[in-house]
């Protein structure tokens, strides 16, 4: 398990299917608030205070994951402020601010209560969502991959993306699609955006943040590793 912090409100938990197995976890289960998920947190967020003095007391937190593959997921922790604030994207673990009714069995109540008595798989959040939160920075951190079914749909792309002075990169996956990636870079926050809207009419998109791309160049082919849009464009 490892564990980085991001800023003074976020860490970063990267997990892979060795740590999930040692504490009898599927990581389909981290969508849900049993009592092995909250283990699993609470042992996140004391290793992240015991490390870089991450202090959750009486903090709300959310919590987003993000599948890299099927044997290693990352685990985004926010505080958030105003708990009014919280996006129905994000799967809820804060400690509870409404006590439990009087139950003579009652045990314990739990540090990081699941925020519903039901089971309930957190919604997938949409393209502009995810565009609209990777635009809330000044210059945006995550990056956004496109998913194109063959090399000519990428062309037609870039010849409509002529000038784009952000990163691009160009991959092949297993399945044989491809997977162009595109950063801010030197590009403004209107250009990404614009880019990415664009984008989105020719391929299926998502954010990622930068550890993915890790993943990407370790496990996809690369058939361009800079300035792909330009190369592509012919321009």
């Amino acid at each position: 398990m490892k564990i980085e912090k991001l800023n003074e409100n976020q860490i970063r938990c990267t997990l892979t299917r060795e740590d999930l197995a040692k504490r009898n976890l599927q990581i389909s289960e981290l969508a849900y608030g049993s009592e092995k998920t909250q283990n699993l947190f609470r042992e996140m967020v004391r290793q992240a205070d015991y490390e870089y003095g991450f202090d959750t007391d009486n903090i709300p937190l959310v919590v987003e994951a993000i599948p890299m593959n099927s044997d290693c997921i990352v685990l985004i922790i926010t505080k958030i402020d105003d708990p009014e604030e919280l996006d129905t994207r994000f799967s809820r673990f804060t400690q509870s601010s409404v006590s439990p009714e009087p139950n003579e069995y009652a045990e314990e109540e739990d540090e990081f209560p699941s925020a519903s008595h039901e089971p309930a798989k957190p919604a997938a959040p949409s393209f502009d969502e995810m565009l609209k939160a990777a635009l809330t920075d000044e210059v945006p951190k995550h990056s956004f991959v496109f998913n194109f079914k063959s090399v000519s749909d990428v062309m037609d792309f870039a010849a409509q993306a002529v000038g784009y002075p952000g990163e691009s990169s160009l991959y092949k996956s297993e399945d044989n699609t491809y997977l162009l990636v595109i950063a801010a870079g030197k590009a403004t926050k209107d250009e990404f955006r614009n880019i990415c809207l664009i984008a989105s009419e020719y391929g299926s998109g998502r954010s990622i943040p930068a550890i993915n791309r890790s993943y990407m160049n370790d496990h996809c082919d690369v058939m361009i590793a800079d300035d792909a849009i330009a190369k592509l464009s012919g321009k």
